[in-house]
């Protein structure tokens, strides 16, 4: 497996902890991230980096397909108990032949790669997605690489924060169009959502 092991580790150790501080995350932030990309995709979905599922359960409540993926054990576990299909697995890897899905969400979970390392995933992700595909994508703004601790989840996670700029150049790189672009500030940093179509 490619991605950060400790960062893993502390998802394996503090999963009920993590799901507990994001269960509410939706209620509290503008949604409007997610409605543009349930209504600009239909069909199969994949959730990477999906956690404890709970965007997946809201893609799955709106009515798509969806399959989940983390490297977590414990994320895996506590996704499978809420009814979702999750599989353990490595975005850097993914266990699926290409063009499977219709569309990808990866919502704050590439930012656990270092920047060095985030065109793996992306390739990945182009290579499973349909031609036309759509990506969900939420990163936080920022320039720093660093392990940090956040307050619900009091051990080290590797975390990559990027520019809107960054974000739009390794998008146009890897032949994603940007369709939707929306920022909201949950705590001191901003986040960066963007909804991209692949050409």
């Amino acid at each position: 497996m490619l991605m950060d092991e400790q960062t893993i580790t502390t998802y394996n150790e503090l999963g009920k902890e993590y799901d507990e501080e994001t269960k509410d995350f939706w209620e509290n932030f503008p949604r409007t991230v997610v409605d543009a990309f349930v209504t600009s995709v239909r069909g199969k979905v994949l959730d990477i980096g999906s956690g404890p599922g709970r965007d997946g359960l809201i893609l799955k409540t709106a009515g798509l397909d969806v399959v989940c993926l983390d490297a977590s054990e414990a994320m895996v576990k506590i996704s499978r108990e809420k009814g979702l299909e999750s599989i353990l697995g490595d975005f850097n890897d993914l266990p699926f032949v290409d063009n499977s899905f219709d569309g990808v969400w990866a919502y704050t979970s590439l930012l656990h790669v270092p920047k060095a390392r985030i065109g793996r995933p992306l390739r990945e992700i182009v290579r499973v997605l349909k031609p036309g595909g759509m990506l969900g994508l939420g990163l936080i703004e920022g320039e720093s690489e660093l392990y940090r601790e956040s307050s619900g989840v009091g051990k080290p996670r590797w975390f990559s924060f990027y520019t809107k700029d960054e974000i739009e150049k390794f998008l146009a790189r890897y032949n994603f169009r940007v369709e939707h672009f929306e920022t909201f500030t949950p705590g001191t940093k901003n986040y960066l959502n963007f909804i991209a179509r692949l050409d």
